[in-house]
């Protein structure tokens, strides 16, 4: 008889973590590239365990553990003192579809709510039609598009103010 998978727990991340993390966002963020359409090569991709090290004592960066391994990231990077930028976010292929992603984002959520963020921003590939409407479902409104990456990109924003009774929407 198969053992029930331990149920997804959501923590800060530690220094403990770098490697893990490093290979978790290589595998997510290819198929990302290669699920939008993306040709060239992202900017997530030239990073190496050592700036995850870093981000983690410098940023909010959280993961999504299952069994022990990590399974999902998101890492929240303070503007200034109202905006916070929400990036490296990636589940490994094989958990997606199993909200694990809904269950990071809404964590990253209620932090940034705690911590008195008034909005957050990030940036995807608008080829990727499942993750944008993944970030809209949540409140999360189109502000600009380019192609300066050689794809194009857009520039998504939700005011927490407007939803502060629901978090995760």
């Amino acid at each position: 008889m198969k053992a029930e998978p331990e149920p997804i727990e959501i923590r800060k991340a530690v220094a403990a973590d770098a490697d893990a993390l490093y290979r978790l966002i290589q595998q997510a963020m290819r198929v990302y590239a290669l699920q939008s359409g993306i040709t060239g090569s992202l900017e997530s991709l030239q990073e190496s365990a050592d700036d995850m090290l870093r981000y983690v004592e410098n940023d909010m960066v959280m993961v999504a553990v299952r069994d022990g391994q990590l399974v999902g990231t998101v890492r929240l990077v303070r503007q200034d003192r109202a905006t916070a930028w929400l990036t490296r976010f990636a589940v490994l292929p094989h958990m997606h579809q199993t909200g694990v992603g809904r269950m990071l984002y809404q964590a990253a959520e209620i932090w940034l709510r705690q911590a008195g963020f008034r909005d957050v921003s990030l940036h995807t590939a608008l080829n990727n039609q499942a993750l944008v409407a993944f970030y809209q479902a949540r409140g999360f409104q189109l502000i600009s598009s380019d192609h300066s990456r050689g794809y194009p990109r857009g520039l998504l924003r939700k005011d927490l103010a407007d939803t502060m009774d629901q978090p995760g929407t």
